[in-house]
């Protein structure tokens, strides 16, 4: 407005030289000159947001394959439900003896004089016997003197240890003792015939075949 006042102050001035109808033109030019310089600036045009690269898509999950339990049924110690432990003869009176684990191919009866086929696992050697055991772990509570073990053979010490590998178990030697002593199974191991040292969770017991667990 004060610049406005200060336009038609000078032309009050040139009043003697201005027409009333020029008058009259130069007061709508002088409001339309300050509204001109009155009016602010008009605001650069905002430049377009930079658009964010899209990022790649993640590649397709692929789930691990579940984990299936071993389809041969194998205890800690490798022993399959169809294994069987064959021998020359009886413990009877022996201290000790060799087993060997096996595969029966022809089942007992009287047809074969209750003999079996076996087929050995380490060697594939087929052999017929009536001297037949199926085995299972020991449990602590049923240890005691006298009782018939079987021992893995190949994991020795100065302590007869359960086999530690499938391959150890099933192609070493395994064999046969009874326990005589328990006095040392806080230490670990007990005693078996011969003066043996066997841990405790180194002992199946042996189920002639034919009879029953217990």
């Amino acid at each position: 407005m004060n610049r406005l006042l200060l336009v038609v102050l000078a032309l009050v001035l040139m009043l003697p030289m201005i027409s009333f109808a020029g008058w009259r033109d130069v007061l709508e030019g002088a409001e339309r000159a300050d509204k001109l310089i009155g009016r602010p600036a008009p605001a650069p045009a905002a430049e377009p947001a930079e658009q964010p690269e899209e990022a790649p898509a993640p590649p397709p999950r692929r789930d691990a394959a579940p984990r299936t339990a071993p389809s041969s049924g194998a205890d800690v110690h490798f022993i399959q439900p169809d294994d069987y432990f064959i021998g020359e003869h009886e413990l009877g009176d022996h201290t000790w003896m060799f087993v060997t684990l096996s595969k029966m191919v022809t089942k007992p009866s009287a047809a074969t004089k209750d003999e079996g086929e076996f087929m050995t696992v380490a060697e594939g050697k087929n052999i017929w016997t009536n001297i037949i055991w199926q085995s299972r772990i020991a449990s602590q509570d049923e240890l005691k003197l006298g009782l018939h073990v079987i021992i893995f053979h190949d994991n020795n010490d100065k302590i007869y240890k359960a086999p530690k590998k499938k391959d150890q178990a099933r192609n070493r030697r395994w064999w046969m003792a009874k326990i005589t002593d328990m006095s040392d199974l806080y230490k670990g191991y007990l005693t078996v015939s011969g003066g043996y040292k066997v841990a405790p969770n180194n002992l199946r017991i042996p189920i002639r075949y034919g009879t029953s667990d217990r």
